[in-house]
């Protein structure tokens, strides 16, 4: 029989007819109506396979560290970041900033053209590059005086900026928000290198720390990190001793923290430095050293420096012995107690202390140094006068945003405003940009060329991972395209020539004269950089300049007002302010804290009585300076009579999720004592506190500070000579004693079901609380991989938040010495899941390979899993997501993004377990151990995570959950048979 009817149709393309008319009339009643459009590849690329992801090697700039990434791209866009195990700084580990780089690069408030406008107080117009570079011309030809204000940049670009500057007849001066070239000088004075030695905790076997919160905002957060974990991995571990006037994150992992009166620290260092001499450790002092060393050590004694620090005698003696009695000590040094009016004097003095100590070639490192980013306040402060009295015509801005990071007495704001023409190179529009008469955008650091070298010998390069999204440019295009206008060319090529030939230096220092340079850049490249770590022999040879060092206590002049020592601090979270409108940030909880969307006023409790204050209140901090209006948070741990505030809040212009946050706490601050230091100095002055009329809105995340007895976090204690592991030991802080419940904990339950069982892999996760730091890396890595979204203050404020992955924070223990233990808690995909049996659509199961598994489309948002969930774990969509226009570019293909009214928890990365298993099948194998890593896992500063199969006895996580310390929270209670094993935390009892 013939398919053709009689009006030529035939059966089959009837049949199709039909189908599309219906499939269409059903789509027509879904969901919304949009034009989508699929686009193939119609010419074929060998090097790609659609879906599956690019991944491109390159350097992280969201500080000054240099860590090396790896960023996922799907189809042309960055969706994912990582550490490159090959790079010598992080060693793969990448901190919660490093993560938020892609919400920098789909910043939806960047500005995305050229801006222009035409007299002070216009609106600004967009442009295009021709007319915005023409204009450019214009003025500078006809300015006569030019000044470049901003970073100097690293590598080419820092050589190409000079170069420039010279060009055009513009005067550079330099500005660095938060160097640490302090720290790089006083190495100068005493050991006779500028730059920042290489300190070495792993290999440390005590280490004194006076306010450097190596493991959060100092310096190298992430190699540091590594460090620390590696030297409490060891038998006996490292003891850490922490004298800070709060309580920060890396006091809070330490073995004891001793609060002190703020600025007092200089004086624990003078005793220590004459302890030293007097056992005879002094040795390592000669000439200028031994010199400067006995003018610290005069007059000073146990009863002095108690008074001084409001530090109990024998303590001091206590620190004192364990220092001395060190075979391998280390004494550091930094954060806001070295950012005072006389910031070298900590410094200089810590360094003569090591180097007493004969930790210079030990614990102290030498041969590689740290290179330190350049900040002359002093001649920005000779800018500023510049511009105010309006001798200056033209003004570059780039990269530093001083209206926001200078106090607001250096009158900067009134200074922009008598420049007639100021040009800002900022992708956004900032506090400071918004003074500007034009604005040249440029590229994001995952969108442009770069190199750096962090460390003598690491050569750090930097690539563009995909095409720009907005219309920006290079900042070394911007600088080469207005040189060429001017009739000055530079360099012919772009940027991206102008680096590669800069690289034929290293090339000819190190690279093999038997392959061509060609060879050399692409394997550069490919690798993120050039290691050649050096190992120089150097000698100490302390500086005659020593001599000048002021030692002293800082003072505050009268006019401040007020009797409260104001203690400005950084956090990971927020740094300089950089970092203040992306919104992982913003939502994921300071770990101590455990604040969202928020800044906050750290207040003693005594304190806060005796100026009226209670939890719950606003506070108005008030000063001759400015006043701020915050959050009080009441909290034992910081001295009494100071307040502690976080810098980098309180923009007024930068974009939707950083304005009106909190405040400022520069703008209390003395422009006069930073002029002293010559750097951006952070404990300076003093305020009042006025409690405020209207209620606070403090949003805290943490439910209970303590742990109630419930040992739910528990910590092993070292002993002087002897390892005790947990079952040897009790937990009195937490009332919960492991040894008491040893025998009944692992008794074996009675089974109401026969237990499903796993014939393949059974997935579990081991955390240990002795490497966590709680720095919430791991966080922001669950945020980017599994699409989830940011809900804002008020959802969280109403315990909306949506986070798979928290770390609960628990105090213990007494004020002066409290037991902080830090815990991720995520889905634990229990064997007896409470959430399982009362889901009445079956949403939820037990797999065979041992996942709590989630189906969303069948999901009716009845919330029964999550009241029966023992850990808390699980999160309800209660609106429908929306990721603000280019956000949403950064979305994970390979995860299912959540409908309102559905449940949502942790999966183990179920989406890299699948991807394992294919990669596996086609190779006719079973998955290795290691090769299945989640996004928390993978990111981990100090690899406290482990996952695998763990019916793979030879694997890692099969023997670490066999371990002594190894427990499961609240098993023995409800006999959940979780997935996720915990090892104890270690901890010394005494000093």
């Amino acid at each position: 029989m013939s398919g053709e009817g009689t009006n030529g149709v035939s059966r089959r393309k009837f049949l199709k007819i039909v189908g599309q008319g219906s499939a269409l009339a059903t789509l027509a009643g879904c969901g919304k109506s949009s034009v989508q459009k699929i686009v193939p590849y119609v010419k074929g690329n060998s090097l790609r396979i659609v879906g599956s992801p690019l991944w491109f090697k390159t350097t992280c700039n969201e500080c000054s560290a240099g860590c090396g990434i790896m960023v996922k791209t799907r189809e042309g866009r960055a969706i994912k970041i990582e550490g490159n195990p090959e790079h010598p700084v992080n060693k793969g580990g990448v901190c919660a900033r490093g993560h938020s780089a892609l919400q920098d690069l789909y910043d939806p408030d960047r500005v995305r053209q050229p801006l222009y406008r035409e007299g002070k107080g216009a609106a600004f117009k967009a442009v295009s590059w021709t007319k915005a570079l023409s204009i450019l011309q214009e003025k500078i030809g006809t300015a006569r005086a030019k000044a470049y204000l901003g970073r100097e940049g690293t590598g080419a670009l820092r050589k190409l900026l000079s170069t420039w500057c010279k060009a055009v007849g513009a005067r550079q001066v330099v500005y660095t928000p938060n160097p640490f070239d302090k720290e790089a000088e006083s190495a100068r004075l005493v050991f006779g290198y500028y730059g920042i030695p290489n300190y070495r905790l792993d290999r440390a076997d005590v280490v004194v720390n006076f306010g450097a919160d190596f493991l959060e905002s100092w310096i190298s957060p992430v190699e540091y990190s590594r460090k620390w974990a590696k030297s409490r991995k060891r038998k006996p571990p490292c003891r850490y001793i922490h004298f800070e006037p709060r309580l920060s994150l890396t006091a809070a992992k330490a073995d004891r923290w001793i609060s002190i009166a703020p600025g007092a620290e200089i004086m624990v260092v003078r005793l220590l430095i004459k302890e030293a001499i007097a056992s005879g450790r002094g040795r390592g002092l000669k000439g200028s050293a031994l010199k400067a060393a006995t003018k610290l050590s005069a007059s000073v004694d146990y009863s002095s420096v108690s008074t001084a620090t409001g530090i109990d005698k024998s303590i001091l003696k206590k620190v004192s012995e364990r220092l001395l009695s060190a075979k391998a000590p280390l004494v550091l040094a930094g954060g806001t107690p070295a950012r005072s009016e006389d910031p070298l004097g900590l410094l200089v003095a810590v360094n003569l202390l090591n180097l007493a100590l004969g930790a210079v070639g030990s614990t102290v490192e030498l041969s590689s140094l740290r290179v330190a980013e350049r900040s002359s306040l002093s001649d920005v402060t000779h800018l500023i006068e510049e511009m105010s009295k309006g001798s200056l015509d033209l003004l570059f801005i780039d990269d530093s945003d001083p209206v926001f990071n200078l106090p607001s007495d250096f009158g900067i704001k009134e200074a922009l405003k008598a420049v007639p023409f100021v040009v800002s190179f900022s992708s956004h529009l900032d506090d400071t940009t918004s003074f500007a008469d034009m604005v040249l955008p440029s590229h994001t650091p995952l969108e442009s060329f770069g190199d750096s070298a962090p460390v003598e010998g690491v050569y750090c390069l930097s690539q563009p991972v995909m095409k720009p999204v907005f219309d920006t440019r290079h900042f070394g295009d911007i600088l080469l395209d207005t040189a060429r206008l001017l009739g000055k060319e530079i360099s012919r090529g772009t940027f991206a020539s102008y680096l590669k030939d800069s690289w034929k230096a290293i090339y000819k220092k190190y690279g093999d004269s038997s392959q061509p340079f060609e060879r050399f850049w692409l394997e550069s490249v490919e690798r993120g950089g050039f290691f050649a770590p050096t190992s120089r022999q150097r000698t100490v040879k302390p500086s005659k300049g020593l001599s000048g060092i002021k030692f002293s206590l800082p003072q505050f002049s009268a006019r401040e007002g007020g009797d409260v020592v104001v203690y400005p601090f950084a956090t990971v979270r927020s740094s300089e302010g950089r970092f203040a409108n992306r919104p992982w940030l913003t939502e994921v909880p300071d770990p101590l804290s455990q604040v969202s969307w928020d800044a906050w006023a750290e207040i003693h409790p005594e304190t806060a009585a005796k100026n009226g204050l209670s939890e719950g209140d606003r506070v108005t901090i008030r000063n001759y300076f400015g006043e701020l209006n915050l959050n009080v948070y009441i909290t034992p741990y910081v001295h009494k009579g100071i307040v502690a505030v976080p810098i980098g809040y309180g923009h007024r212009r930068y974009g939707r999720f950083a304005e009106n946050i909190g405040g400022n706490v520069k703008e209390l601050l003395d422009s006069s004592k930073a002029k002293k230091a010559c750097l951006s100095a952070l404990l300076t002055t003093k305020a009042s506190l006025i409690r405020s009329r209207v209620a606070g809105d403090l949003v805290k995340l943490q439910g209970s500070d303590s742990q109630l007895g419930r040992g739910l976090a528990r910590t092993s204690y070292v002993e002087e000579d002897a390892f005790h592991h947990a079952s040897d030991v009790r937990i009195k802080e937490s009332g919960f004693s492991h040894h008491d419940n040893h025998g009944k904990e692992h008794e074996k339950p009675k089974e109401m079901y026969e237990q499903r069982e796993h014939p393949l892999y059974k997935w579990a996760m081991t955390i240990d609380l002795a490497s966590c730091t709680g720095c919430s890396a791991c966080i922001v890595s669950c945020f980017a991989e599994n699409n989830i979204s940011v809900v804002g203050k008020r959802l969280v404020s109403q315990g909306r938040e949506m986070a798979w992955l928290r770390i609960d924070r628990y105090f213990d223990g007494d004020e002066e010495n409290p037991q902080v233990s830090m815990m991720p808690m995520m889905c634990q995909q229990c064997d007896n899941a409470p959430c399982e049996p009362v889901c009445p659509v079956y949403a939820t199961y037990h797999n065979e390979e041992g996942l709590n598994v989630m189906v969303y489309n069948r999901c009716v948002g009845t919330r029964y899993c999550s009241n029966n969930c023992t850990y808390k774990v699980r999160h309800y969509n209660w609106a429908e997501v929306v990721f603000p226009e280019p956000l949403n570019w950064q979305l994970n293909p390979d995860v299912t993004p959540r409908s309102v009214g559905v449940m949502e928890k942790c999966t183990f990365c179920v989406q890299r377990i699948v991807e394992a298993k294919d990669r596996a099948k086609d190779q006719g194998r079973k998955v290795k151990d290691g090769e299945v890593q989640p996004a928390c896992m993978q990111s981990c500063p100090t690899k406290a995570i482990t996952f695998g199969d763990i019916n793979d006895k030879d694997s890692q996580v099969a023997k670490l959950s066999k371990d002594k310390r190894a427990y499961k929270v609240l098993d023995h209670y409800v006999n959940t048979k979780p997935s996720v094993t915990y090892l104890e935390n270690i901890k010394y009892k005494e000093v």
